[in-house]
């Protein structure tokens, strides 16, 4: 029973400090997690705090994505005349766009787009070591959704702390929208040089057709324009922009977009480029003048600003020929007049109105022999007798009754007496009546 005893009495201490070690590594434990805790919060709150001292934007300006679009004006036919904006855009949808525009902008720009979450780290970081190596920062690594976040929200700077807010904002963007919404924003934000903005008006300036027409080579022309639109300019850098096309296509084929044949079959094909500007003639300008006043008055705002698109029944082909006419009959004015021995003759003006008589449609309007020299339109805004206007339904009515363009009509002095009502006595018609009627 001693023997017992003793070997109980020695356990107890043993017992109490397994307990003690035990309570002591709970504490440890309890404040490992509590300091896990507070540097946590402390790290959390920091970056709160860098972010909120940074200002970065509220993305949700890019998921409502509105942008300044151009107003287009389209003659009869359908074809544009003119274009008035403050940025030279038209967002289309990407079903409107050539199926290979997309995708010579992802191979070009940013080749793991669908598979990265905004950011492309292995990009970052193979620019950050070539700009280590120049010793600059040529590179910047940015991805689509990167540019998007420059584009919309931050400004153009290169700068550290402008880079950071990008990479913050172009994670939350794609966490916000799908790839397609993302690529959507994109075609239609970017700036392509020559004052275009979006696929499709580039497509208009550099090649005079819609985005949905475009071939896969001119596709790949306008995708190589994004990294610098004045460097690869289709009209001041043509073979420095078809180099940099090349390197599209190669890079479409390397991701499977296009096959190998395909891509060398459009690198070789020829590039048909638009004239560079296109110049409204002077005597067109007297018929948009009109067109622009009413849809100012019908819009209510600026057509720079409106996006609109408006349809006038202009004929362009009638137009031509119109202003041809009236210069035409105003040079000869003014060679008779030369003739007749007339010092010191002014150069005549003239106007013409060509209206379709089967729907009322005015066709062409000239106001005058050049809009740049005198934009006063003679046409619409000059004063004519009445008696000039109404002769052509004096004319059409005579024509009608069977009377011919040579027909003689006596117009010998006219004496017209008779009685005044309510009186016999007769009277005479004042004489300043009787010439107004001869």
């Amino acid at each position: 029973m001693a023997t017992q005893k003793k070997k109980t009495d020695r356990r107890l201490p043993a017992r109490k400090t397994r307990i003690r070690r035990k309570i002591y590594n709970e504490k440890h434990i309890f404040s490992f997690f509590l300091l896990i805790c507070f540097l946590q919060s402390l790290f959390l709150g920091g970056l709160l705090y860098v972010l909120v001292s940074l200002h970065i934007p509220d993305i949700r300006n890019v998921a409502n994505y509105q942008p300044s679009q151009a107003t287009v004006l389209y003659d009869r036919y359908g074809r544009v005349v003119d274009r008035m904006f403050v940025e030279n855009r038209t967002v289309i949808p990407l079903s409107a766009m050539s199926p290979h525009l997309p995708k010579a902008f992802v191979a070009a720009e940013d080749g793991r787009f669908f598979e990265h979450p905004g950011l492309d780290v292995v990009s970052v970081f193979r620019a950050a070591v070539n700009n280590f190596r120049k010793g600059g920062r040529g590179q910047g690594g940015s991805t689509i959704t990167q540019q998007v976040a420059k584009s919309l929200l931050l400004s153009p700077e290169k700068t550290y702390v402008r880079k950071f807010k990008e990479a913050v904002l172009a994670w939350r963007i794609d966490r916000l929208l799908s790839k397609e919404e993302i690529l959507y924003i994109y075609l239609n934000q970017i700036y392509l040089g020559e004052g275009a903005f979006g696929v499709e008006a580039a497509a208009r300036t550099y090649f005079d057709k819609p985005a949905s027409r475009l071939t896969l080579g001119e596709c790949a022309l306008l995708a190589g324009l994004p990294q610098a639109p004045s460097r690869y300019s289709l009209f001041n850098h043509l073979p420095r922009a078809v180099k940099r096309q090349k390197y599209v296509l190669n890079r479409m084929a390397a991701d499977g977009y296009v096959s190998a044949g395909a891509a060398k079959n459009a690198y070789l094909a020829p590039v048909h480029l638009r004239k560079r500007q296109h110049v409204i003639s002077s005597a067109d300008n007297y018929y948009l003048q009109v067109v622009k006043k009413r849809a100012r008055a019908v819009l209510g705002m600026p057509l720079q600003q409106a996006g609109a698109h408006i349809y006038s029944n202009l004929d362009s082909r009638m137009q031509v020929k119109a202003v041809g006419a009236l210069r035409k009959g105003v040079r000869r004015s003014l060679e008779r007049q030369k003739k007749s021995g007339r010092k010191g003759a002014i150069q005549p003006q003239g106007a013409l109105v060509a209206i379709e008589t089967a729907s009322g449609r005015v066709r062409a309007v000239v106001g005058g022999i050049d809009f740049v020299k005198s934009p006063f339109d003679r046409a619409t805004q000059a004063r004519r007798p009445a008696g000039s206007t109404f002769k052509p339904f004096v004319y059409a009515t005579a024509l009608q009754k069977g009377w011919a363009p040579d027909s003689v009509i006596d117009d010998s002095p006219v004496s017209i007496r008779g009685e005044m009502e309510n009186c016999g006595s007769r009277a005479t018609i004042p004489e300043n009546i009787m010439a107004g009627l001869t």
